[in-house]
């Protein structure tokens, strides 16, 4: 038997060298290239059964031979590989024609696996073409041939890497593939779909497939710790051309789904770095305010220019509180939790961790907001792609040197149509070539150069792009050169809100104050010296007894020899945790009100401390006041 060829395509050598023995070893004729352009050679003048390319390369990409190999033999497969893989990078390759994808570092056991699949399948393929010729030629063999030609079907069939699941009109299971018992842990013939997929409104999508023979729809679940990418579509008889039941297809696509992720906090870090110079710059406006007015206060004796002073470092610490707020709610890993949101207030956040860096390059935001309904999204998410679009507003202006002072403009607008918030983010930038607007979305493509100013990822745009399919939305693209561009987004505001409540910190400031005549023994602990301090000091007015401590160990031991009636506990103790604090002090004192003192924005650490006992909280930075009216509320309850 005549050995299969194999041509691999890296400009890393170290992996050429790697993947040939591999292969080599394995019994195929291996040929190598370390460019698209020497390897268009070799394939000009040699045959080979299977193409193995990196996806980015100088020059040409491995996309490029893709294309290049299609033109030459449509039937050979092509293996890509790359070490920045996604859910998108999987779907572009799919789309070129290529047969799998792999990511590095490599895994040798499923390099081998796919490339015999793929001479296996390159094989079925030149079969088929043989049969076809055959069948045209003889047609007494018609009957065997066909047969033939079912059994490489269902060969293929359970080669596939996806579940593939057929039903009657009834939505019972009446064929499964291997890979279906895989991705479920089950044989599911004979069981109703509804049964073995949740998540998904079976009842509205279904009579929708079963009446349209081009209905196609497409969700992602949860199906115990995978994540699932659920196609289904109507299954036709072709002779007939009558709908006899539905055909699901099913990609677990965990394993990209956390590449996504890290793509994406990764993505967000970036935004939070080139964000950095403003952000610094409004700490160091604030702190100069802090700093000044406090020791002008320090060296006056006027009680009255000392409350002024105080007032002044009060609203520049509540500036600063409000950064560091917005700032931590972007930069914290995504949550799965939708809620309904005014999407203005959303824009606005985001708009602020920017304005002032923009305005200091001479870049204005323009906003008209419209009357928009609450709109169903992940608030982390929405903000993500309001940044990514002003980020490269910003740096298309940048780009356009014919701009004026005053022409440097990004306008950002909502209104609600039909059924959809739509969202406008207008530049007067560069502008998009026309040849480059169906590829600004495909990941890792950018205009910029590594010797650019601010050179791209190639990231931005695809991940913004992913996030608003999320949302069941959609972005479109105007742009004019030298004129500027507009990205407008689509999100629906139709969809029902399903989400539970989720325990918020407490924002003290909202509620009365309740006076109580009663005196309270109270623990604090905390291993910052001055946050005691703080607490001890602003209650002591009042006649409370307050013992500071500062470590979780040494207050469950107090707790054991005395009363109290409420504790501040902060959630970050060295030791023993804060959380682990209120589970002993709970199930010592059930009556004692425990106030989790916190500096974390993240609802989890609420859940958490609900879950152990905890009764309020107190977000750092906290006041005077919020101190002593949690004193007073918990006094008034336990009255």
């Amino acid at each position: 038997m005549d050995k299969k060829k194999i041509l691999i395509v890296d400009d890393e050598l170290l992996i050429l060298r790697i993947i040939s023995d591999i292969l080599s070893k394995e019994g195929y004729e291996v040929k190598t290239a370390i460019n698209y352009f020497n390897a268009s050679q070799l394939l000009e003048s040699e045959k080979f059964d299977v193409v193995i390319t990196d996806i980015r390369m100088p020059e040409k990409s491995g996309i490029d031979l893709l294309t290049h190999v299609r033109e030459i033999n449509s039937d050979i497969p092509v293996i890509l590989m790359t070490g920045f893989a996604s859910l998108e990078t999987a779907v572009e390759a799919v789309k070129q024609g290529a047969f799998d994808y792999l990511t590095k570092p490599l895994d040798f056991n499923k390099l081998k696996r796919i490339v015999s699949q793929s001479i296996e399948r390159f094989g079925l393929l030149s079969s088929n073409k043989k049969l076809v010729r055959e069948l045209q030629e003889v047609n007494s063999n018609l009957e065997i041939k066909v047969s033939e030609r079912t059994r490489e079907l269902l060969n293929i069939l359970h080669s596939a890497n996806e579940s593939i699941v057929t039903t009657d009109n009834e939505l019972i299971i009446k064929t499964v593939n291997p890979k279906t018992i895989e991705i479920y842990g089950k044989d599911c013939v004979g069981q109703k779909l509804d049964e073995l997929i949740g998540g998904i409104n079976f009842e509205t999508i279904i009579p929708k497939i079963l009446n349209n023979s081009s209905y196609i729809t497409k969700h992602e679940v949860k199906y115990g710790e995978k994540h699932l990418e659920i196609s289904l579509s109507q299954l036709v008889d072709f002779d007939t051309k009558e709908s006899f039941g539905v055909i699901v297809i099913t990609d677990d696509i965990t394993d990209k789904k956390k590449l996504e992720i890290q793509l994406l906090q990764s993505a967000k870090m970036s935004a939070v770095g080139q964000l950095a110079a403003g952000v610094a710059h409004e700490f160091n406006n604030v702190l100069s305010g802090i700093v000044g007015y406090t020791s002008l206060a320090m060296s006056r004796n006027d009680v009255e220019k000392i409350r002024e002073d105080l007032n002044v470092v009060d609203k520049a610490s509540n500036r600063a509180i409000e950064v560091v707020r917005k700032l931590l709610a972007f930069s914290r890993q995504k949550d799965e939790k939708y809620t309904l949101s005014n999407i203005d207030e959303v824009i606005d956040d985001s708009l602020s961790l920017v304005s002032n860096t923009l305005s200091k390059e001479g870049v204005k935001i323009i906003k008209h907001f419209g009357k928009t309904p609450p709109v169903k999204v992940n608030q982390n998410e929405i903000q993500q792609v309001v940044l990514n679009m002003v980020i490269n507003a910003k740096h298309a202006i940048d780009e356009n040197a014919e701009l004026s002072y005053e022409d440097k403009v990004i306008g950002v607008t909502t209104e609600a149509v039909d059924g959809f918030v739509k969202m406008d983010i207008s530049d007067t930038g560069v502008g998009i070539p026309r040849e480059n607007i169906p590829k600004i979305f495909e990941p890792f493509f950018t205009t910029k150069d590594r010797n650019s100013k601010e050179p791209g990822t190639g990231l931005g745009l695809p991940i913004t792009y992913a996030i608003i399919e999320r949302h069941g939305g959609s972005i479109d693209v105007d742009s004019e050169m030298g004129k500027g561009t507009t990205f407008t987004i689509w999100i629906p505001f139709d969809q029902p809100f399903t989400n539970g409540n989720v325990p918020q910190i407490i924002d003290m400031d909202q509620k009365e104050q309740i006076e109580s005549a009663r005196k309270a023994n109270i623990l604090v602990v905390d291993d910052e010296l001055y946050i005691g301090d703080l607490i001890r000091d602003s209650l002591k007015d009042q006649g409370h007894n307050v013992t500071v401590l500062s470590n979780g160990e040494e207050a469950i031991d107090k707790f054991k020899e005395h009363h109290f009636d409420i504790a501040f506990i902060d959630y970050m103790l060295p030791g023993c945790t804060g959380l682990e604090v209120i589970k002993q002090i709970r199930g010592h004192n059930p009556h004692t009100s425990l106030v989790l003192i916190t500096g974390s924005v993240n609802s989890a650490v609420a859940e958490a401390a609900v879950a152990e006992g905890a009764t309020s909280f107190l977000q750092k930075p906290f006041t005077f006041d919020q101190i002593r009216n949690v004193v007073s509320t918990a006094i008034g309850q336990y009255n």
